[in-house]
C-alpha cells in the first residue's frame, strides 16, 4: 500500500527538481541579458556609428542632432483671414467732402463691418541655422499661396448733421445717407523671418518673428446722398429751403490689382528629425498688415511641412 505514495513522492521530487533547474537556467540567461545590455549602453557612439550603413554614419549622436546649415523643404496647410473694412472707404469720402464742413463729420463714420473668411494654403522655405549646444539661431525665407477673399457693403442714414448757423441767423442741417463698399483678396504671401529654438533628442521647438509682403487685389467705392435744408428766422413765417447735396467729386470709386502689402509675422513652430538630413515641421503663424488701402487685415495660418538639411 506504500508504492503510491513512494511513487508519487518521487515524481514530485523530480518536477521541484526539473522547475529548480528551469528556475536557475532562467535567471543565469536573465543576467546575461543584462550583462549584455549594460554593455551595450557603455559603448561609446562611435563603436555604434561604425556599424551603421555609411550613409547614416555622418554626425551621429543617439542624444543630440545636428541642426546647423542649409536647408529647405515645401509645405501645406490652411489660413483664416480677417478684414477690419471700419475705415475702408474713409479717404474717398474725404475727398468728395473736401474743403465743406460735412468732412471731418462724415468722413470719420465707421462705414463698413468686419469680414472673415478661410482657404488652403501651400509653399515653401529655405533658410540658414547656427547651433550653439542646445540653442539654434537662424534665417529663414518663407513663401505660401493661399486665396483669401473678403468684402462687404452697407448703407449708413440718413442721418442729420447740424450745420453752422448763416450769418444772418439761418439754420442749417444736413441730411446724409453714405453708401460704401470695399473688398481684398490675397494671393501670395511671403515672409522675411529671424528663428530662435531649443533642441533635445529630435526635437526643436522654435519661435519666430519678421517682416511680411503680400500680393493683394483691393476694390473700394463710396457714394453720398443726401439734402441741404436752410431755415430762414428773419421772416415771418421762417422760411425753410430744402436743396439735394450738390458734391461734384461723387461718387468716388478705386481698383487696385497686383498692389503690394506690407506687415509683420510672429509664431511658434516644432521640427522633428526623422533622419540626419530629414525632418518634419508643424507650425501656428500670424500675419498682420497694418494698413492695406485703409484696411486692416489679419492671417491666422497652421501648416504641416517635410524638409531637408546639410
Amino acid at each position: 500500500m506504500g508504492w503510491p505514495r513512494t511513487s508519487g513522492a518521487s515524481a514530485a521530487a523530480s518536477a521541484g527538481s526539473d522547475a529548480r533547474c528551469c528556475a536557475s537556467a532562467t535567471r543565469r540567461s536573465v543576467r546575461a541579458g543584462l550583462a549584455a545590455l549594460a554593455l551595450i549602453a557603455m559603448a561609446p557612439a562611435g563603436a555604434l556609428a561604425a556599424d551603421m550603413p555609411e550613409m547614416l554614419r555622418g554626425s551621429y549622436s543617439p542624444t543630440f542632432t545636428r541642426w546647423e546649415g542649409f536647408y529647405f523643404g515645401g509645405q501645406i496647410g490652411a489660413s483664416w483671414g480677417s478684414t477690419d473694412f471700419g475705415n475702408a472707404t474713409q479717404s474717398l469720402v474725404d475727398y468728395m467732402l473736401a474743403d465743406t464742413e460735412l468732412q471731418p463729420i462724415v468722413s470719420g463714420w465707421t462705414s463698413l463691418p468686419k469680414g472673415s473668411t478661410n482657404s488652403s494654403s501651400y509653399g515653401g522655405f529655405v533658410g540658414y541655422n547656427f547651433q550653439w549646444d542646445d540653442v539654434v539661431l537662424g534665417g529663414e525665407l518663407n513663401y505660401n499661396h493661399v486665396s483669401i477673399a473678403m468684402g462687404a457693403q452697407d448703407t449708413i442714414g440718413p442721418i442729420q448733421v447740424p450745420g453752422a448757423n448763416m450769418p444772418d441767423g439761418s439754420s442749417v442741417y444736413y441730411t446724409v445717407t453714405l453708401q460704401s463698399a470695399a473688398s481684398v483678396a490675397i494671393h501670395d504671401i511671403a515672409t522675411a523671418r529671424a528663428r530662435a529654438g531649443w533642441t533635445f533628442d529630435r526635437f526643436m521647438p522654435y519661435a519666430f518673428g519678421g517682416l511680411a509682403v503680400g500680393l493683394v487685389d483691393v476694390s473700394r467705392s463710396a457714394t453720398l446722398a443726401g439734402s441741404t435744408k436752410t431755415t430762414t428766422t428773419t421772416t415771418t413765417p421762417p422760411v425753410i429751403t430744402t436743396v439735394p447735396l450738390d458734391l461734384p467729386r461723387d461718387p468716388q470709386s478705386q481698383v487696385q490689382n497686383g498692389l503690394f502689402a506690407y506687415g509683420f509675422t510672429a509664431g511658434l513652430g516644432l521640427e522633428v528629425a526623422l533622419l540626419q538630413n530629414v525632418f518634419v515641421r508643424g507650425e501656428w503663424e500670424f500675419i498682420e498688415f497694418p494698413n492695406i488701402s485703409d484696411m486692416r487685415v489679419e492671417v491666422n495660418s497652421v501648416r504641416a511641412a517635410v524638409g531637408l538639411k546639410f
